[in-house]
């Protein structure tokens, strides 16, 4: 048996629990759990307003070397068609107009996707389906766009990172870029009204500059891409990109600037030097976004099916100091209006759900809790202070989809006995004192914070603060900050838990643990014998090893 303990200043690692294989057996997201009216007040994360988000799969089956996500869901597992489509029509039956699938890849299994969209079309559902976090664009072909965008498809994302063949084995992304190409060339020439996005990465280590440029060039023959992006490459904690870019004498201080900006900040390129960073960016933005020839073909398709503050909030994110609205963009471009002809955004009101939270609560009726119910308050913490100066962050906001699924299915075992609660920062409150209020008010048993870690320095200022103004309760981190990184996180004496990968099941035993202890956290002897943590020890028990006969069960359990 693998020791538990790590004996890395006194952390336990439990051994690592197996991932959830049914998606099935999940409940539906409980949507009376957050307030949609006021998320639906801003743009999504999808770019656009009042739509919901929905998550077919867990877990990706590719390993490319710079992602931090995948080894929070390890293994790739997907809900059945049917159960996917069932929760869509649900959410179709409630007068939602905008779905948006937030899985890593939605087109894994060509036949699911191609099954999912004719269930659509056979019992005639009125939405619109966007895909922010990108399909395979080689997984692709004519059948299946062609049933996307019959049955809705509007906004595609497809993620490209280099258009060199030998970067693309580097990094272990391996598209066939050929097909890639035909199958966004069928897109755009075929249906110039689909919203296609591309995601590329600039500054992999090794990457040459002529390849650098093989990337450019690439997205530049594509005629025409709504939203191309060129992001520069971060190495994140514990990543293999992060062990690569050592091994290729990537001073430190770089990786640690890379990993410490927010989502919004550009990172110093690894790999190029300042200037030439600075000048294929340049040609990007010049050559091709603000390509007066795109611009014309593109513009008008968008006004037809965007709100004006989307169109604002996109076009902004290329240019956050010189565009606020479209006049700035056409003024930049050199575009005089009557050039794009007759235009008209899309009115709000003709996409908005009316009266969505009472919908919500209608279809998931609230559980009467019992007076001595353990208390769980789970806080997302991906956005910043409205007076945070330090950031360039856009305002984004949607429900928190995974802190959804975690309270749902604690909901679902324990019903009565836990009385849960789910914020959201910025949204729910707008500072540490507006924090420490909503604790104080609602006397959690226990605190779960979700984290990005282009977050991190947010949080542990956060949780600083707490305890700094009193707040003893538990503290647990999960998501993928802590999840590639708990070492480095349980440095900080004021987090008393990391989760480690998938939460329901391991904040479930927690949850009957802590129960079964008058709502307190249990001792560090029962913490070590659930799998799925990683927490520094106060009682000095680093030198006991738990039995492999109590490890068992545990270690294919799913609770």
């Amino acid at each position: 048996m693998q020791n538990i303990m790590d004996n890395f200043n006194g952390i336990i690692k439990t051994p690592q629990r197996n991932q959830i294989s049914n998606l099935d057996s999940l409940p539906f997201y409980d949507r009376s759990l957050v307030n949609y009216e006021d998320y639906h007040k801003y743009i999504g994360h999808a770019g656009v307003k009042h739509s919901v988000a929905v998550q077919a799969t867990r877990g990706c089956p590719y390993r490319c070397f710079y992602c931090d996500v995948y080894k929070t869901t390890l293994h790739h597992f997907r809900r059945s068609v049917d159960n996917i489509f069932e929760e869509v029509k649900m959410l179709s039956d409630l007068g939602v107009k905008r779905i948006e699938f937030i899985d890593d890849i939605f087109n894994v299994k060509a036949k699911d996707f191609k099954e999912f969209f004719r269930l659509v079309l056979k019992h005639k559902l009125k939405l619109n389906f966007f895909f922010p976090s990108a399909l395979k664009g080689d997984l692709l072909d004519k059948e299946g766009i062609d049933l996307m965008v019959e049955a809705g498809g509007l906004g595609v994302n497809i993620s490209l990172e280099s258009g060199s063949a030998r970067m693309q084995k580097v990094m272990r992304k391996n598209l066939d870029l050929d097909k890639f190409y035909k199958n966004s060339a069928y897109i755009v020439d075929k249906y110039p009204h689909v919203v296609l996005g591309l995601n590329a990465m600039h500054g992999f280590p090794t990457e040459t500059e002529e390849e650098a440029m093989m990337t450019l060039n690439f997205i530049k023959e594509l005629k025409w891409i709504h939203f191309p992006y060129l992001l520069t490459v971060r190495a994140f904690p514990n990543t293999e990109i992060e062990k690569f870019a050592r091994e290729q004498g990537i001073p430190e201080d770089v990786i640690k600037k890379s990993q410490d900006l927010s989502y919004e900040d550009t990172a110093p390129s690894l790999t190029f030097s300042q200037d030439f960073t600075k000048a294929v960016k340049t040609m990007f933005l010049k050559d091709y976004v603000l390509n007066k020839e795109r611009l014309l073909s593109v513009l008008p398709n968008q006004f037809k099916y965007f709100c004006e503050d989307e169109l604002n909030q996109k076009y902004n994110s290329y240019f956050p100091r010189q565009v606020n609205n479209i006049d700035d963009l056409l003024r930049i471009a050199r575009i005089k209006k009557s050039e794009l002809g007759e235009i008209k955004c899309v009115d709000e009101n003709s996409i908005k759900v009316p009266e969505i939270n009472k919908k919500f609560i209608k279809k998931f009726p609230k559980i009467n809790k019992k007076e001595n119910a353990l208390k769980i308050l789970l806080i997302n913490m991906s956005g910043y202070f409205s007076d945070d100066t330090d950031s360039q962050e856009r305002v984004l906001m949607e429900p928190p989809l995974g802190l959804l699924a975690l309270l749902s299915y604690l909901n679902r075992e324990y019903k009565e006995n836990i009385d849960g609660k789910i914020l959201k920062s910025r949204l729910d409150f707008d500072s540490y004192d507006e924090l420490v209020k909503r604790i104080n008010n609602f006397k959690p048993n226990i605190i779960g914070i979700s984290v990005m870690t282009f977050y991190k320095k947010f949080v542990h200022r956060a949780i600083k603060h707490l305890r700094d103004e009193g707040i003893k309760t538990p503290i647990f981190l999960g998501g993928p900050y802590p999840t590639g990184d708990y070492k480095e996180v349980l440095k900080d004496d004021n987090i008393d838990i990391c989760m480690l990968g998938e939460g329901e099941n391991t904040l479930s035993e927690l949850v009957n643990r802590m129960m079964k202890n008058n709502n307190k956290l249990p001792d560090e002897e029962v913490l070590s014998k659930i799998p799925g943590m990683a927490f520094k020890s106060k009682e000095k028990i680093l030198n006991k090893v738990i039995p492999e006969k109590n490890y068992k069960k545990l270690s294919t359990a799913v609770a």
